[in-house]
């Protein structure tokens, strides 16, 4: 017996609070930078902005959620924070 197939519309849509209203940040990560793989996604949302909150500096990767990728560099931005988008593609 195979398991029944699921159904999934990619990309998940975003949740409403991935950190932009919640997280605090108390400048733990002042003067550093970090690099975010999926800034495209909730996680990688919620990452870049709790790092961001932290004091960093953050280079946001993303494959083809274009629009997210940005929308998650303005809370980077908003943060006080430099964003760098760096948009990939998949290998094939």
């Amino acid at each position: 017996m195979s398991p029944k197939p699921q159904q999934q519309q990619p990309p998940g849509t975003q949740s409403p609070d991935c950190g932009e209203e919640s997280y605090r940040g108390s400048g733990r990560l002042a003067g550093k930078a970090a690099v975010v793989a999926g800034g495209d996604s909730r996680i990688g949302r919620a990452v870049a902005i709790a790092f961001a909150r932290e004091g960093a500096d953050v280079l946001i990767s993303n494959l083809g959620e274009h629009e997210d990728a940005r929308d998650t560099a303005r809370l980077v931005e908003d943060a006080g924070r430099r964003a760098v988008l760096v948009p990939g593609q998949p290998i094939l």
